[in-house]
């Protein structure tokens, strides 16, 4: 319909789906038949003569007979006699025309609308089928045997073929059916689908089931099954809601009414719900207890995943019935550590398998690489502490584990290929019994929670591993264009994508005690969402502090919406959830390029000494606001300073050691190469905001065997000889070791080094560039911000400089080496240097 598409009428998504539409006051079929009807022109949603009736038989549905001239038309129906709200084929809110074929001669039409589904159809595109039988009397009708009473009306809405009704307002009885076509019977159809069958008998056990006629328009058969009733159908989200009474399956399927489910060897129908917040949910209630047991979805002729699944059977589109919230980790839930403000976070990305798999890891050998082995105390290597005992050494609040639901790859591999949202992975447990893997993995993040770290998930919900993850549901889950620059990105811009997408983030808060996000590519994603999906989740659990963070661009590809989307310019509108996102610019003014030769400012370049002091500075907005800039790519974006993350390494491309070894610097771990590691990451744990390093950088772990380079800048697939951690490089670089240890305690014990708001760091915060060294002076104490207790010089040349310090007895804290003591003001060459005010 080319009048209508036009009008370019778009949807806003929402978290909450809005509530059902109130019954409409007029409901008519604007096309391009309109004319021939006696409207003023074609596409006329207002024209009196293309208004439906309202039916008189209590079904609620609209109809209107007409007779058309030959000729090819098409049509859609409109609501309220405008375009508000319009329903095209297959029943979709501004879905496509319905072309209406009439042949040669004319003939006369009849439309009905269905207000409940919105189908709109008529007898020529689809048979009008009703179910005339015994029963019509008892749900409504003014009789029995009453063909044109549509409170039993077929529907045929995805166009299958098969026309469906279900009812629960039968009483219990005996009663006989037939299927009649056209609202009369001069075409109906009894047993075998025959013209001349008898009627069709069937029981209703108890008054409450479900009766569910099926008719199939190729062989003419009406099928009737019952079911009994189940207790009340639970309240919440969708996938298998169980209680050990009855399981409540439900599924998203805008696209095909045509849903079942399987359990128990035996299958049950999936009926149109409506469950508050969501739109185009179907659902079975089915009677008994079903924990820990198998489960199938299918819609249409297709086994299709349960995008909400706890847990699966592996390999496989099954779900499997959990009591997720009944398994507790041993010993139950231990506190929460707590943390007094974001900017107190030091986070340290890792890898489950990486982390441990190594027997150097000294964990036991059932357990590298396992959930388990994460949290094993009490493990060493050459003297030296290994696995969680030598976090808590370093002094990191944050661990921030690689995607650890259920992907698609086999490990080694970083996992960035989703299958299952909600399903902790199966290749980094030691068990296959479901509780038990849900046990392991709530065991991990309680002992972490015991040993005062949080825990953070790496989340990837811009792409699946492959369309064949959801398209059979509907391929409304994806983009139409490829922004994960992996073929399948996820569309949070439907409201029920975007749903799934918070309702999983609830679910590994709520479930696991998980303590906030990163978003691989969450500038894939909608920047509006975001803020809703943080705003929800931090209102929801006021007390976690929960950590949200991701990379705001997309996977290398120009996005069409662009300005809707998460970037730097978009950041200070997602102030209110308190999301950050990766600092990418102060990280190559730091570093240069993840996978080029040049070392940027760490390796003295002079030319961007104002970036550094931007980055230094946690990257602040010019003007405090929340509205979004501009420039999408804007270097000063952050609201407040816990929105930026500042990096020099992470799982992806070169590592910080890496970096400078690939860029030709010399001197290895004891010289130059060694001093510039500690430089790029001092600068990250002195800079106002929130420091971030990946596993192994703190003892310079390489990924570089045999001299492969390029295989060490993109690892996510490579074995275990490049990605495991090697225990041994901690005592071998012990120094590196010792540095990041100190920098981090500092970094506690430094109030001016974690400033909390953007006026903080406006008042009492003072920098200035001299050449290529960048110096700070800052005041922890917002009642006298010019009273400064802490000095931070960047110095990127070979040579020592005198730093300028306020009035006062000052000592050098932190220098080349680490933690110091002295009474000296000399800043040392290609080192952060800290002083602090007695």
């Amino acid at each position: 319909m080319a009048a209508a598409a036009a009008l370019g009428f778009a949807l806003t998504p929402a978290l909450t789906a809005p509530a059902r539409a109130a019954a409409p006051t007029a409901v008519s079929v604007p096309g391009t038949f309109n004319s021939e009807i006696g409207c003023a022109g074609d596409w006329s949603p207002d024209c009196s003569q293309a208004q439906l009736t309202a039916r008189t038989d209590g079904s609620g549905a609209w109809s209107r007979t007409y007779t058309l001239p030959a000729g090819s038309y098409a049509y859609k129906a409109a609501i309220n006699k405008s375009w508000a709200e319009n329903y095209g084929a297959k029943a979709q809110s501004y879905g496509a025309d319905i072309p209406l074929q009439i042949p040669a001669g004319g003939r006369s039409v009849t439309f009905v609308y269905d207000p409940v589904t919105h189908w709109i159809t008529d007898n020529v595109n689809s048979k009008i089928v009703t179910a005339g039988g015994s029963f019509q009397s008892e749900i409504g009708c003014s009789s029995d045997w009453a063909p044109d009473c549509l409170k039993s009306w077929l529907k045929d809405v995805d166009g299958d073929g098969t026309y469906t009704w279900s009812t629960e307002a039968i009483p219990a009885g005996t009663y006989s059916v037939k299927a009649a076509i056209g609202q009369s019977w001069d075409e109906s159809y009894g047993q075998g689908g025959s013209p001349t069958g008898d009627n069709i008998s069937f029981t209703v056990p108890e008054t409450g089931s479900t009766v569910d006629f099926r008719y199939n328009s190729t062989t003419h058969v009406l099928s009737v099954q019952t079911e009994e009733p189940p207790g009340p159908a639970l309240d919440g989200t969708l996938g298998a809601l169980y209680t050990p009474t009855q399981t409540t399956f439900r599924i998203w399927s805008p696209d095909n009414s045509q849903v079942s489910v399987t359990v128990g060897g035996q299958t049950h129908t999936l009926r149109p719900a409506d469950v508050a917040g969501y739109t185009d949910v179907y659902q079975a209630v089915v009677p008994g207890n079903w924990k820990n047991q198998p489960y199938q979805f299918r819609v249409g002729n297709n086994t299709v995943r349960d995008p909400y699944a706890r847990m699966v059977k592996p390999g496989t589109t099954e779900g499997i019935v959990m009591d997720v919230d009944a398994i507790e980790p041993t010993g139950g839930w231990a506190p929460t550590p707590a943390i007094t403000k974001r900017e107190d976070a030091v986070i340290y990305e890792m890898n489950v398998r990486n982390f441990t798999i190594d027997p150097s890891s000294g964990v036991d050998s059932a357990k590298r690489g396992k959930f388990a082995g994460l949290t094993q105390t009490g493990t060493t290597h050459n003297g030296a502490n290994t696995g969680i005992d030598h976090l808590k050494e370093l002094g990191v609040t944050h661990v921030q584990l690689l995607p650890s639901y259920d992907f698609n790859s086999t490990v080694p591999n970083w996992g960035y290929d989703p299958l299952n949202y909600n399903v902790p992975e199966e290749q980094f447990s030691q068990h296959t019994d479901p509780e038990a893997r849900v046990r392991e993995f709530k065991n991990m993040v309680n002992e972490f929670h015991k040993n005062d770290i949080r825990v953070l998930m790496d989340v990837v919900y811009n792409h699946t591993a492959s369309k064949d993850v959801f398209q059979n549901i509907t391929g409304k889950y994806y983009h139409q264009t490829q922004l994960s620059g992996t073929g399948n990105s996820i569309d949070d811009g439907n409201p029920m994508v975007s749903r799934m997408i918070l309702d999983s983030l609830e679910y590994w808060v709520d479930t696991y005690n998980i303590d906030g996000f990163r978003f691989d590519l969450i500038g894939v994603h909608q920047y509006k969402n975001v803020d809703q999906w943080a705003k929800y989740l931090q209102a929801t659990f006021p007390d976690r502090t929960l950590q949200i963070h991701g990379e705001p661009w997309s996977g290398g590809v120009d996005d069409p919406q662009e300005a809707q989307k998460v970037r730097y310019g978009t950041t200070p509108a997602l102030a209110g959830g308190h999301v950050g996102v990766f600092n990418g610019t102060y990280r190559d003014a730091i570093k240069g390029g993840t996978r080029d030769q040049n070392v940027g400012y760490m390796g003295g370049t002079a030319s961007n000494a104002s970036s550094i002091a931007l980055g230094m500075r946690g990257s602040p907005l010019a003007t405090k606001s929340t509205t979004p800039l501009a420039d999408p790519w804007a270097a000063a974006f952050a609201y407040d300073p816990e929105q930026t993350i500042n990096y020099v390494s992470a799982h992806d491309d070169l590592n910080i050691w890496d970096k400078i070894t690939y860029s030709g610097v010399t001197g290895g771990p004891t010289g130059r190469a060694g001093q510039m590691s500690r430089f790029a990451a001092g600068m990250a744990l002195t800079s106002q905001g929130i420091p971030f390093f990946h596993e192994g950088d703190e003892f310079l772990h390489s990924k570089v065997v045999n001299g492969d380079y390029e295989a060490a800048k993109n690892s996510y697939e490579s074995g275990d000889n490049v990605n495991a951690i090697q225990w041994s490089e901690k005592t071998a670089n012990a120094a590196s070791f010792r540095y990041y240890k100190d920098a981090i305690a500092l970094r506690k014990n430094t109030p001016a080094l974690r400033l909390g708001t953007w006026d903080a760091v406006k008042n009492q915060m003072s920098t200035t560039i001299n050449g290529s060294i960048v110096t700070s002076a800052i005041s922890s104490n917002a009642a006298a911000p010019t009273s400064h207790d802490t000095v931070v010089v960047f110095n990127p040349t070979n040579n020592s400089a005198n730093a300028s310090l306020p009035a006062g007895t000052w000592k050098k804290v932190l220098g080349t080496n680490g933690a110091t003591d002295s009474t000296s003001n000399t800043a040392d060459p290609l080192a952060v240097t800290v002083f602090k005010k007695n």
